[in-house]
């Protein structure tokens, strides 16, 4: 009889032995290559652990087991959710400065076909990242009005709160292709892989792995490096992740449609989905991630390539090529569990071309903006799964870009080449278990010419007047497994 029952035990430990290892090997690591925050990723597992850096919902989904559809992991789903009520300054002129947003609200499909071949689909119904056409005001300055555009291009009344980088409603950072985030098959062998599809490029850290919630707390820098476009990325992975001080190293080469930065650099391009391109050349990107030691992270990137394009029958600055170049240098440091350092210096070549410049008789030196941000995040264990911490960010950016380039050459609104805008940001968060976060920052928000963005009058009696742009707000975000 014991003989029987040791048997039994044993063929049923037998029969449920195998499903589970299938999961564990089909690890988020030959889904994406990568993980959502670009960290290298080999055998499973993510370098730095999850108290460090705070794994961003994507890298943590794919690595539950009860989230299994199907027997052969064909198809996995999760559920990435990011809401908040706030207050901006910038939108106060028709008293919109309070607002309530769901940020995002992202389905992910995952999924292997074979042993080498996966996918990944993020759709996100949320999409008001983009600028729209101004139908402006008599007193303020709108420069996404589109009456010397060129083509008829209609106004929208919501053009007047989605402005630029510095006037906007969305909580997002990233632009999509309609509700498609990220759609990509991805081929992995060991340690070579390739992605083709739209998907994120790998340039400096996500703004969720270092601490940032919204568009609104985010750092300038990593709002223009959260960049989604469609191409092709082949990465190669060297050294070995959990193995002690083995050193780890990641080089990624991409190439893309671009016009990345078109909104960024005010080439707004008759208004024009942000996804289509706009420029024949492709965009060309390498990066790459240096793990030397657990407690520390170096990554670089640096990108080449044009926006826009040169339309000689229709001569418009807001409308022309562009530069669209980038180098960024970033380092993370965690010397303690709960304590982590990090920064970034990042260096954009925009403005336009010099065929371009010479069309449209201004002058063709590239813009050259430049700056960096430094933060540090602290955190506290409370309970067996309650987290408490504070994220505190410091950020100077060179204000250049072809906006101030044209009304400095033009003598226009009062503004001129080298200044720069400043931010302080702290943030305060509570993470619940490993799925919910809730949150509050404020963001001192220093803009040298706020009144090139519609946020203060130019004319009469409160002329280049107004309540700043400084911002605060809570924030509600969990993921789903």
């Amino acid at each position: 009889m014991r003989m029987a029952l040791l048997l039994v035990r044993r063929t049923w430990l037998a029969a449920l032995v195998p499903p589970v290892i299938c999961v564990v090997v089909a690890s988020p690591v030959r889904l994406s290559g990568q993980t959502r925050d670009n960290s290298v990723a080999v055998s499973g597992k993510v370098l730095l652990p999850r108290k460090a850096m705070r794994e961003t919902p994507e890298q943590a989904a794919p690595k539950k087991t009860n989230n299994v559809i199907t027997d052969n992991d064909r198809l996995r789903l999760g559920v990435r959710f990011m809401a908040g009520y706030g207050h901006d300054s910038a939108q106060a002129s028709l008293g919109l400065e309070k607002q309530g947003r769901v940020g995002y609200a992202i389905v992910n499909l995952l999924g292997n076909i074979n042993n080498e071949l996966s996918y990944g689909i993020e759709i996100n119904p949320v999409t008001e990242t983009r600028a729209l056409p101004a139908c402006g005001e008599d007193t303020f300055f709108f420069p996404n009005s589109p009456d010397a555009i060129g083509p008829i291009v209609g106004c929208d009344p919501d053009g007047r709160t989605r402005v630029d980088d510095y006037r906007f409603m969305a909580l997002d950072l990233v632009d999509q292709q309609g509700a498609i985030r990220q759609a990509y098959l991805a081929y992995q062998r060991e340690r070579f892989g390739v992605k083709f599809g739209r998907f994120l490029l790998p340039i400096g850290f996500h703004w969720e792995a270092v601490g940032s919630f919204t568009s609104k707390d985010a750092t300038h820098i990593q709002r223009i490096n959260a960049e989604a476009n469609f191409g092709v990325n082949f990465s190669l992975t060297s050294g070995r992740n959990g193995k002690g001080d083995d050193p780890v190293a990641s080089v990624n080469l991409a190439a893309f449609l671009g016009d990345g930065n078109r909104q960024s650099d005010y080439n707004y391009f008759y208004f024009l989905n942000p996804d289509l391109d706009t420029n024949s050349a492709l965009t060309w990107l390498l990066s790459g991630t240096f793990v030397p030691h657990q407690k520390i992270e170096f990554r670089s990137a640096i990108k080449r390539g044009y926006s826009g394009s040169k339309v000689e029958r229709l001569p418009n600055y807001f409308a022309s090529k562009r530069h669209d170049s980038a180098d960024v240098l970033s380092v993370r440091y965690r010397p303690l569990e709960h304590l982590t350092a990090f920064g970034e210096v990042a260096r954009y070549t925009w403005g336009p071309t010099l065929s371009s410049a010479e069309m449209l008789g201004v002058n063709g030196n590239p813009i050259k903006k430049v700056g960096y941000y430094a933060g540090i995040d602290v955190s506290v264990p409370v309970t067996d799964t309650v987290t408490m911490g504070i994220v505190g960010t410091r950020e100077e950016l060179s204000r250049d870009d072809s906006l101030i380039k044209y009304l400095t050459g033009k003598n226009l609104l009062n503004v001129s080449m080298g200044k720069k805008e400043r931010s302080t940001v702290f943030r305060w968060y509570a993470d619940i278990g490993d799925n919910v976060t809730l949150a509050f920052y404020r963001n001192l928000l220093s803009n040298p010419f706020p009144w090139v963005s519609g946020i203060e009058p130019i004319s009469g009696p409160r002329a280049f007047t107004g309540r700043g742009t400084d911002k605060w707000g809570l924030v509600v975000r969990f993921q789903v497994p």
